[in-house]
Formats: structure tokens, sequence, C-alpha cells
């Protein structure tokens, strides 16, 4: 049984619209990487993850839509979303395994150095890995344990240095790989991310949403980072539910203050239990209800409009 797939995308086909196939599938144990790429070399690159539940793979659109971001933001060039779901679904269909969660990454990296006598010969288009994986770390839904950690910057830094590419979903992951660390050495399961002047930010590899009764409020977006979008599903169903939501600048000791608070990525919605040792109540019927709407397709075309709808305050 194929439980983990691996392909490699044809970047004519996924950049420039050609009519060849977007993918080659490979044997996962191969090594289809250059040292000479930027993503080896540089952590040049982006990506995005989820989970295909029972072959369908949660929140895609939204993925795709994010990662053509993430390119514009790292003056890369844009994908095809097209060609990209095409791919995707390629992959799919070569899994056959009895695990039903397996977690999706594409990765983009943006090829092939030309600072480097390989890659000065190359095309400069960029180097893409799709690959489908049963058989790793998957998603759990024990509570988490949290504590804060400060990002080091002002909430403001955004707009005054886009350079800092906060908001991208890029490869370069080794501050969030420290901060993990981090979190191993102070006993708890992961972080929440906070500015300098006192606002909640988002956790290393996924987004954090707070209840404050029937309202669910997530910090927003253009405060400098990513626009989650296992978060949209969520509001997505609350919003289904009868409830609201909203975004806005959420500072720290109001996030501590919530009701009760979910991390969401890679498709699940997953309950903390407690924040800076404080702490929160947990429903695991909610929860449930919650992930079970997302990975049926339930919340999928409504989480397609959700956004931020108010002007942002600096």
């Amino acid at each position: 049984m194929a439980a983990i797939v691996l392909g490699i995308g044809n970047p004519h086909a996924l950049f420039e619209g050609s009519d060849d196939e977007p993918i080659r599938f490979i044997d996962p144990e191969e090594t289809p990487v250059s040292v000479f790429d930027l993503s080896v070399l540089r952590g040049d690159g982006i990506f995005e993850a989820t989970t295909v539940w029972r072959g369908f793979p949660v929140s895609l659109e939204n993925h795709l839509r994010r990662l053509a971001n993430s390119a514009r933001m790292m003056d890369m060039r844009e994908p095809s979303i097209s060609a990209f779901t095409s791919a995707v679904r390629m992959v799919i269909s070569r899994y056959d395994d009895s695990e039903p969660g397996p977690m999706l990454r594409i990765l983009v990296s943006r090829g092939m150095d030309p600072s480097t006598g390989v890659g000065a010969s190359c095309d400069g288009l960029p180097s893409v890995w799709i690959f489908l994986d049963g058989r790793g770390s998957l998603h759990s839904l024990t509570p988490l344990t949290l504590t804060s950690l400060t990002r080091g910057y002002a909430s403001d830094i955004a707009p005054k240095a886009p350079w800092l590419l906060n908001g991208a979903k890029t490869l370069s992951y080794a501050v969030n790989q420290s901060i993990h660390r981090e979190c191993d050495r102070r006993d708890v399961n992961d972080a929440v991310m906070t500015t300098t002047d006192g606002y909640t930010l988002e956790c290393p590899n996924a987004s954090i949403v707070a209840r404050y009764g029937d309202a669910f409020v997530t910090p927003d977006p253009r405060i400098g980072i990513l626009h989650g979008t296992s978060q949209r599903e969520l509001f997505a169903y609350a919003r289904q539910e009868g409830l609201s939501v909203g975004y806005r600048k959420l500072p720290v000791s109001e996030l501590r203050e919530a009701d009760a608070l979910y991390m969401t990525h890679g498709g699940w919605v997953v309950p903390i239990a407690q924040l800076d040792g404080r702490d929160y109540a947990v429903d695991s019927g909610q929860i449930s209800a919650i992930n079970e709407a997302i990975h049926t397709g339930r919340t999928h075309d409504d989480a397609l409009l959700v956004a931020p709808n108010a002007e942002y305050q600096l």
C-alpha cells in the first residue's frame, strides 16, 4: 500500500501554463533535492500543509491562494492555482493506506542558486515537491499546554518593515524550531508569540483563537501573521452555528481572560487546556463537532469568504 506519495512538480506546467503533466512521482526514499537549490542553501522558498481527510484536502483553495500570496511577497513567480490543484489531486489519487488523515505538504523553492556553477546553467524556474504522508507524525486532539513568548518586535512592524516577510509562509523555520525547543525546556506543548507592546501574534505552526461567551476572536492577520486556513474553517463553523466571529488586535492580557482557547492548523482545531499556568475549559464534544464539519467539507465554501472586514487599526 502507498502510505507515502512523493512527487516532483513540473515548473513549466505549474508556473508557465504548459500542457505537460504537472508532476512526476518518485520513490519517497530517493533524494530529489539538489544541494545547489536555494531551499537547501538559503531556506529560500514557501510552503503549505494540510490534512487530506479520507481523500478530501482540507481548505485546499485557501492554501493555494495563500501560497500565491506568499509568492508575491517573496517576489517569486506566481503559481497557477489550477495546475497546482491538478497536481495535488494526482498525489491524492496514488495514496492507498488505512490512515484516514495523511499530511499533505507543498514545498516551493525559488530554484537553483544562480551564483553557483550548477545553478548558473539552469533555467531559473522554481523547484516544487508535493508529498502525502500517512506514516509521519499526525494531529492529536489532546488538549495543549502553552506559554507566551515574545517575538521581539512591536505590533506595527509589518507596515514599517515589509522586507521581514511577516505574513508569508516561508521555508525559513529556524526560529520556529528554536521556539519549540524552548517549549520543551519549559515542559509545555507549544507557545503563542507576542509583540513587545503586548499584543497576540500566532503560534509557531498555528493560529490561535479565543472564545468569549458566544464570540470567537483571533488576531487580525494584518498585524503581520499568517491568515490561518483552519482558523477560517472554525469561523465558518461558528457562523453556521449562529455565533459571532471577529478579527482584531488582541492584547495578550485579554487573550488570557478567554473562556476557551483553540489552536488551529493543518485542517484541525485543537483545544488549549492551559496558557501561562491558567487553566481553560475543554469541550470535547464541541471539538469533535468542529473537526467533523471541517473534514466533511461542511465549512469549506463559507471558509472561502471569511476575512477581516474592518479597517485595520495600527
